[in-house]
């Protein structure tokens, strides 16, 4: 039997997704997090929009293309919560070894 698609690879099959997902691929990490975060929990869009206390609608808005980059950090930690997870926003240097550093020092924690 055939491997069931991600929800990623699903999206990555629509050439407009595509193209912004490669102009763009480090705001969407944050997207792909979540449907991979979804598809793990087995949660449609509508499941998840109820643990959120909101609608699916909202759901789709938010984890559609660049959707995320209007959502509010609370929003954004709202969603993480509610899978279990944790929203952990993070500046690093863009110094390798001064990353790096700062990477150790928080695995160590």
């Amino acid at each position: 039997m055939p491997k069931q698609k991600s929800l990623f690879e699903k999206r990555m099959e629509s050439a407009p997704f595509r193209k912004k997902f490669e102009a763009h691929e480090k705001e969407f990490q944050l997207e792909l997090q979540f449907l991979n975060a979804l598809e793990q929990a087995g949660l449609t869009y509508e499941e998840f929009g109820k643990r959120i206390h909101s609608s699916k609608g909202n759901v789709a808005r938010d984890l559609k293309t660049k959707g995320l980059g209007r959502a509010t950090l609370h929003r954004i930690e709202k969603m993480a919560n509610a899978l279990g997870l944790e929203f952990v926003p993070l500046l690093l240097s863009k110094n390798r070894r001064q990353r790096a550093e700062k990477l150790d020092q928080l695995r160590n924690q």
